[in-house]
């Protein structure tokens, strides 16, 4: 009897353990799922994408955690795992080069953060209106070709194919102003290029800063 209350629960752990790893891994499928379906719905109809991404209830956080974060970390795994394959790791120690992967996902996160305060803080210049909300749903999902993009770090001399990225987050962003920011479609363009700009300036910065942290 006692035996068999002993090995009842071990039972019952494995299978919740088993049945929690399911749960969670088909929960990390239908994320992945969700974050090609918006890059691909983006790419091929940015207007009714924004629309739906407008009618979307959410919060920052939830924006951040839940779609940035994962989103964030592709650049650096891909740049780590491009690294060994070029042998270039070997001039670093694995720790350091953890890291660098660590910090750069996470200032990557906080530009993300920048660039949503940033468009809202310089709505009234561009004539459109201020909102916490939608300009970090503009940050985060304008952000989505350049974040996919790291794919090119598993073979580094296919970086530069990052350039081509970063024109589609100026696109998306252009797109995406009018109709949730509401900035007037003539204003849209120089509204995207200079938080763009500005957001590069800050992450050269932030980035030297960080490997200097690192190094």
């Amino acid at each position: 009897m006692t035996a068999d209350n002993e090995n009842e629960p071990r039972g019952g752990g494995a299978r919740f353990s088993v049945e929690d790893a399911r749960r969670r891994a088909s929960e990390a499928l239908h994320k992945s799922e969700f974050i090609l379906s918006r890059a691909w719905g983006l790419l091929r109809e940015p207007k009714k994408e924004w629309e739906q991404i407008k009618a979307e209830e959410t919060t920052v956080p939830a924006i951040l955690i839940g779609y940035v974060a994962p989103l964030a970390a592709i650049p650096p795994i891909c740049d780590l795992i491009g690294s060994a394959l070029f042998n270039r790791l070997l001039t670093i120690e694995p720790g350091e080069a953890l890291i660098r992967a660590v910090v750069t996902w996470l200032v990557s996160i906080g530009l993300v953060f920048f660039l949503g305060v940033l468009i809202n803080a310089v709505a009234e210049n561009f004539d459109a209106d201020k909102d916490d909300l939608a300009a970090q749903k503009i940050a985060a999902y304008s952000l989505t070709p350049a974040f996919l993009s790291g794919v090119f770090g598993l073979w580094p001399p296919l970086w530069w194919l990052s350039l081509f990225a970063l024109g589609a987050m100026v696109f998306l962003m252009f797109r995406g102003l009018p109709i949730l920011m509401k900035a007037p479609v003539e204003r849209a363009m120089p509204y995207a290029a200079t938080v763009t700009i500005a957001t590069m300036v800050a992450g050269i910065v932030l980035f030297s800063l960080a490997s200097c942290v690192t190094n």
